[in-house]
């Protein structure tokens, strides 16, 4: 099998961070984002943001730039962090109007999936967490979070898949849903078939996590449903090109993909701040498919042999030759 990989029209943003306020560029209209993207070599599919649709821009028109430009949508991120609403929370607020607030972002991103031909959401709970100890009641708030994306599943149900995107800090300096371990527990705990978890190789690496065991382990309970790559220097989100960075790593995660079988597109969730979009755009696909290719010289069997005893000087000499020779 080969990947199929998507990107967010993020990458089109100004880019600004609390240093350049007025963004590292001028911002691109949304077709001519698509326009783009359109043209880079490997991309098929967009993944749009709740907040992309509008009612100068509903999702039937979408629909059909989209078709348009040759592209599809792979599904729909609901971030909150947009909002100065949700600054203290989203799902997990506990001003009931506020939650249903949060909730209503859910809704509408399900509501966006089915309107475009879709049939995965991503709920990033970005808003939900604590800075200071004593700061929230963590029984409560975890279970005020599990009643929203129960209530936002439901509604998706059952031709919509609901993704739990999880990540350690940032904005928040203790994010809620903060490791697969808590990621899974959630799933198991709503224990709803269209309820998973969304992977990013980036927030697994800033939670301690080795990727490709984070995917490994999601895969044992069929709960792998979106799979984001990016690349980071370990504590910070820094949306750098994936396989910049962390190449060996980005190339295990990329082979526990393949066992997988991973029948979604990998949505590349870069920001360049410093670099032209579509010049990282293009880099940051051919670089994942250039370790597919290496992964297609790989002897599985040999390497779970190797594997089998325990000893690394063995793997590590299959994998050098694959990569290196």
């Amino acid at each position: 099998m080969n990947f199929t990989y998507s990107t967010g029209l993020w990458m089109f943003s100004d880019a600004r961070d609390r240093f350049c306020v007025e963004g590292y560029r001028e911002p691109v209209k949304f077709q001519e984002a698509l326009g783009f993207i359109s043209k880079v070599k490997g991309i098929s599919f967009i993944e749009l943001m709740q907040t992309d649709v509008s009612q100068e821009l509903p999702a039937k028109e979408i629909k059909r730039m989209l078709k348009d430009y040759g592209l599809s949508c792979s599904g729909v991120t609901t971030s909150l962090s947009h909002s100065r609403r949700f600054a203290l929370a989203g799902f997990g607020h506990q001003h009931q109007k506020t939650r249903n607030a949060a909730i209503d972002e859910g809704r509408k991103a399900a509501d966006i999936a089915r309107n475009v031909g879709a049939t995965d959401i991503t709920l990033r709970l970005e808003t939900d967490g604590f800075d200071y100890p004593f700061h929230v009641d963590y029984t409560a708030h975890w279970n005020t979070v599990i009643s929203s994306i129960k209530t936002i599943a439901k509604y998706a149900s059952p031709d919509i898949n609901v993704a739990i995107s999880y990540k350690p800090r940032d904005p928040r300096k203790h994010l809620t849903v903060s490791s697969v371990g808590k990621a899974l527990s959630m799933c198991q705990e709503i224990a709803m078939k269209n309820v998973g978890v969304g992977i990013n190789f980036a927030h697994s690496l800033m939670a301690g996590e080795c990727p490709a065991e984070a995917i490994a382990f999601l895969s044992r309970s069929s709960k792998l449903f979106q799979v984001y790559f990016s690349d980071c220097h370990g504590m910070s989100d820094d949306m750098l090109m994936p396989g910049s960075v962390h190449l060996w790593e980005s190339l295990e995660a990329l082979f526990y993909l393949k066992l997988a079988k991973l029948n979604r597109p990998i949505i590349i969730d870069v920001l360049p701040q410093r670099i032209e979009p579509v010049q990282a755009l293009q880099i940051a696909v051919g670089n994942l498919a250039i370790l597919e290719k290496k992964l297609e010289k790989l002897d599985t069997a040999e390497l779970r042999k190797a594997q089998r005893t325990l000893d690394a000087s063995e793997s590590q000499r299959i994998v050098r030759r694959v990569m290196l020779q």
